[in-house]
């Protein structure tokens, strides 16, 4: 299914705070070919998560207990907001 992103401006803002594409291509999560290809960023970004649009990508608030190397008076579980709220 191609999602419409018609306005291109937005999903290249969103792309680049979210997604840093040097980071994941050095993963393999995203080709070379893909560099500047904003729509096949997000399309493997769906693909990947089973979203419907990439701007699923942190609506939901996430809760987890994350271990530290040394103590450093975190709270047992850490709460990760929505990107929307």
């Amino acid at each position: 299914m191609k999602i419409d992103y018609s306005d291109e401006g937005c999903l290249k803002r969103f792309m680049k705070e979210f997604f840093p594409f040097t980071h994941l291509k050095q993963a393999g999560f995203f080709t070379k070919e893909m560099k500047g290809d904003y729509e096949a960023q997000a399309k493997r970004i769906c693909d990947f998560f089973g979203f419907e649009t990439v701007y699923e990508y942190g609506a939901i608030t996430t809760q987890c207990h994350i271990s530290h190397v040394e103590p450093k008076n975190e709270p047992f579980v850490t709460v990760f907001e929505s990107i929307y709220e």
